[in-house]
């Protein structure tokens, strides 16, 4: 008895702010992966690493009525998604983890069990979803799918700084700022695949909630953005991530005249996929 699931993180958020008086997000996954294998054991141990997905595989099988596996099912995690920088590598755990369980148990998915699971854990991405969705991230009463995913290039600033995203959200954080304005141009951009009216959005949601989470190097982003004649910046509102998002190639020499303010941070490539 075992399954093996592959799952994607995703760069922050496309959008996150307060939308019709709801706290929401709307995210895109990118080409890093987390495997989560799930196997019957007769000394499960490996679990015990994984303490938001232990507590996960414990509710579902609650949930299920199969208490009895909770003594007999291990889990094992390989991830190349970087953990504590806003790439949600534990909603991708929590994902690969149930996908897994449902193919050992036979069981149907279930979109509305695995939201009220995931969000048992901790704040959740969107993309537990097949599509683009604006997600009521904290309390899952509100979803709203916008269209299929769309592919662009993003060129990430990985800083050295982690945020566990539970100790984050508990904090006295000043509120998110309104992005009423901003999702008729999401969804816009997503019917249209016009990706400079995401980032246009992207780059705005940024912008107005630094209030919440201050990166030192955005200005310097912003600026070599510019130069990149990127379409606008992307990140982690509860992380330490940015990147700038185009298409085709760009002349990454100018980053030299940086390096200085760019020394803390790792500057490497990502895609966003389609599910």
């Amino acid at each position: 008895m075992e399954a093996t699931t592959i799952y994607p993180g995703s760069i922050g958020e496309i959008v996150q702010g307060r939308y019709n008086g709801i706290d929401v997000l709307c995210s895109c996954p990118i080409n890093l992966f987390t495997e989560v294998k799930v196997w019957e054991s007769e000394s499960p141990h490996v679990k015990n690493r994984y303490s938001k997905s232990s507590k996960f595989l414990n509710n579902i099988l609650v949930e299920w009525g199969e208490e009895q596996y909770i003594h007999t099912l291990d889990i094992l995690i390989k991830s190349s998604i970087t953990r504590g920088k806003g790439f949600a590598s534990s909603t991708a755990d929590l994902c690969a983890l149930y996908h897994s369980l449902i193919k050992l148990f036979k069981k149907p998915f279930n979109q509305e069990e695995l939201i009220r699971n995931c969000i048992a854990i901790e704040p959740t991405d969107s993309i537990i979803f097949k599509e683009l969705c604006i997600f009521d991230y904290k309390n899952g009463m509100y979803t709203e799918e916008l269209g299929k995913y769309l592919e662009f290039d993003i060129l990430v600033f990985e800083g050295n700084k982690t945020i566990n995203t539970i100790e984050f959200n508990n904090k006295k954080l000043p509120p998110l700022s309104n992005i009423d304005d901003l999702i008729p141009i999401l969804k816009d951009g997503i019917q249209s695949r016009d990706i400079k009216k995401i980032a246009h959005c992207s780059t705005q949601s940024i912008i107005r909630n630094e209030k919440r989470l201050s990166y030192e190097i955005l200005p310097t982003i912003l600026n070599i953005c510019d130069e990149l004649n990127g379409y606008g910046i992307i990140g982690a509102h509860s992380g330490d991530a940015l990147g700038i998002i185009y298409e085709k190639d760009v002349n990454l020499s100018i980053l030299s005249k940086y390096k200085d303010k760019l020394k803390n941070y790792k500057t490497y490539s990502l895609k966003t996929i389609k599910l």
